[in-house]
């Protein structure tokens, strides 16, 4: 692979600086930051993490550096660093590092441990080889990850002792040891999401500003930069200006390269399940890898990242459908409301029906006992609660004709007439009544055919 080529003679010369080349070189400590401690709660998704870098103060001055951290089931963090520092000269530490969550609450944890436990060897002088007491550190930091949809950050603060407090470029025999306090922020990225994202990194170590960024170029490669004591950063290689190469500060600024590779922990589904990784393998957007062998087949990452976008588009179909079968039960709720109003429309009116057949039934008894103006009072009983029964209007317009009304009687024939075009009794009286030959009878429609 080309990427893969072009990381071959980049490693050759970071570790060649090492090989060339202050103990806390930026990168050389467990966890993710630059210098200070912190607790990385997704090492242990990794078996390994090894990282070379080097911290370059002049064209001729540089300290460098290669580590390897591992984490236990038991939640240890193990460190080891082999550092060439450019004081003392042509000497070379190594050093062991040790640290643990040891509290946790919500999204906060609590972690102490002890750095820079060195053995020194090559220096000039005999009395400085050995063990290095002087300069151990002792730490407790708290941390705190909060995530943003695609971001997500991380602080770190925390007290330490030694070399934590006082890291000078310059060996100081008798060191004294004092208490500092630390602070540092990192701030994850979805740039290169595929590779984990790119992290942003700003933090105070008792004696400066450091800020750096790490690339992810793969899955599990990234490319650290950075540079130590920002706030001076003016001054960076001052002896290359100056031609003293004695000069060298204890706080000089420099500018840190590095690199970091992982090697990821293979994961069965009983140890996830009982060791409680699914917290511990990652935090976020960064953390939804399910297994570390993602790591080793780009293929499979394109798989399960198209999984995931298949995943998503589906989550908002079933969204889109759950919408549209809310619609639909409100469409059900209106038409059973408007059936309702129907049926209840329905009843009311075969009320009104029932009820004007009765005042007709009793019109026509009125008007078989000649008593009509009782008979079309209840005629207009009859019509006032169904106005278009045609029956009604027919026996009203024979009531007006025996009460001597013909224009009334035939108004009311003409009525009956348009409701019931094929009302044929009402032809014949209208006829009759024309050729002044109409006789009192009775209107032949039943009226148990009316509904």
């Amino acid at each position: 692979m080309p990427r893969a080529k072009f990381l071959i003679p980049l490693t050759f010369i970071l570790l060649a600086g090492v090989i060339d080349a202050n103990s806390r070189v930026a990168f050389s400590r467990p966890g993710n930051m630059m210098r200070v401690p912190n607790m990385d709660i997704n090492m242990y998704k990794n078996l390994l993490a090894v990282n070379v870098s080097s911290e370059y103060l002049s064209s001729s001055q540089s300290s460098s550096a290669f580590s390897v951290n591992t984490m236990g089931k038991s939640g240890y963090l193990y460190g080891l660093s082999f550092v060439r520092p450019v004081n003392p000269a042509n000497s070379g530490e190594l050093g062991f590092h040790l640290q643990k969550n040891m509290f946790k609450y919500g999204d906060v944890n609590v972690g102490a441990g002890i750095q820079d436990i060195i053995f020194r060897q090559g220096s000039d002088s005999a009395d400085d080889d050995g063990l290095d007491t002087k300069g151990v550190s002792l730490f407790a930091v708290l941390s705190s990850v909060k995530d943003f949809d695609d971001y997500a950050i991380a602080t770190y603060l925390g007290f330490g002792s030694g070399k934590i407090n006082e890291d000078s470029h310059l060996y100081v025999s008798n060191q004294k040891q004092n208490i500092g306090v630390f602070l540092g922020f990192n701030f994850t990225t979805p740039f290169l999401k595929k590779n984990g994202g790119a992290n942003f990194m700003t933090e105070f170590d008792g004696k400066g500003l450091n800020i750096g960024v790490s690339i992810p170029i793969l899955k599990s490669t990234h490319i650290n930069l950075g540079i130590t004591h920002f706030e001076s950063f003016g001054d960076f290689a001052t002896e290359d200006r100056t031609d003293d190469w004695s000069a060298l500060r204890g706080d000089a600024p420099s500018i840190t390269f590095g690199m970091g590779i992982n090697v990821p922990r293979i994961f069965d589904a009983d140890e996830i399940e009982e060791l409680g990784l699914d917290e511990q393998l990652g935090y976020g957007i960064y953390g939804e890898t399910d297994s570390s062998i993602l790591y080793y087949d780009l293929i499979c990452t394109d798989v399960v990242e198209t999984l995931r976008d298949s995943i998503k588009v589906s989550n908002n179909m079933i969204d889109n459908l759950n919408d549209y079968n809310n619609m639909l039960q409100h469409n059900e709720v209106v038409l059973v409301d408007s059936t309702r109003k129907n049926l209840l429309r329905e009843q009311v009116s075969q009320s009104s029906q029932n009820k004007a057949m009765r005042h007709l039934s009793r019109s026509l008894r009125f008007f078989y006992d000649e008593e009509y103006r009782n008979a079309l009072s209840e005629v207009n009983f009859a019509i006032e609660l169904n106005p278009n029964l045609a029956i009604a209007y027919g026996r009203r317009g024979s009531i007006y004709y025996k009460l001597g009304d013909n224009r009334r009687a035939t108004l009311n024939w003409n009525v009956a007439l348009q409701l019931d075009p094929e009302f044929t009794e009402i032809y014949d009286m209208l006829l009759a009544s024309d050729e002044n030959r109409l006789i009192p009878i009775e209107i032949g429609k039943k009226q148990e055919n009316i509904k």
